[in-house]
């Protein structure tokens, strides 16, 4: 389980934001630019940043930008309610993801597989593993957990495996089936964390 910190100046989101990722790790919020600085100073070892865009005391991409100083690689994620291409490509500069709101677990996704990915290492072999021994999964079924566990592109893996994207389509159909999940995202994430 890992660290989380969610700056939102909207206490509702942040609520919300903390019952989704409070299943992945150990959530903290700030409600501002300043209380946010000070949780990136107390020496807590972050997993994962969630920043709104726009707070009441500065800019979340100041915090995330200070926040980069200490934990360069740390996945992170920008929220904003609003489609500013300056902001989504500040987002991108500081090596974060940019999701608008609302969101929830489905757009979250992607970042929760950097969290998890980074925090997990060598149990990837081990979630794999898991799956394929719990839904008896095909050999083609468990090289694409694999594929999504550790986050590798959709197309650069069927031009490899040599198939049509429709064949992939029908083998992540049947893998979804098998192990009763509506999507690939929220599949890793469980396996990643252990709670399948």
């Amino acid at each position: 389980m890992g660290w989380f910190l969610i700056v939102d100046d909207n206490e509702l989101v942040r609520r919300a934001l903390a019952c989704v990722l409070g299943r992945y790790g150990e959530c903290r919020t700030a409600g501002s630019a300043s209380d946010a600085s000070r949780y990136i100073a107390s020496g807590i070892e972050w997993d994962g940043f969630v920043i709104d865009v726009k707070l009441g005391d500065g800019s979340g991409l100041d915090v995330l930008a200070t926040a980069r100083r200490s934990y360069a690689h740390t996945p992170a994620v920008v929220l904003s309610g609003e489609l500013d291409r300056a902001a989504v490509n500040r987002a991108a500069i500081l090596d974060a993801r940019f999701v608008c709101k609302p969101c929830g677990t489905e757009e979250l996704a992607p970042f929760l597989s950097d969290v998890l990915t980074r925090t997990t290492g060598d149990r990837i072999y081990a979630a794999r593993e898991r799956a394929r021994h719990r839904w008896g999964l095909s050999p083609r079924e468990t090289e694409i957990v694999e594929v999504v566990l550790r986050g590798r592109a959709r197309e650069e893996y069927v031009e490899q495996a040599g198939m049509s994207v429709n064949t992939f389509k029908t083998h992540v159909r049947n893998l979804l089936d098998k192990a009763d999940y509506a999507n690939l995202s929220s599949l890793a994430i469980d396996l990643l964390s252990q709670q399948v």
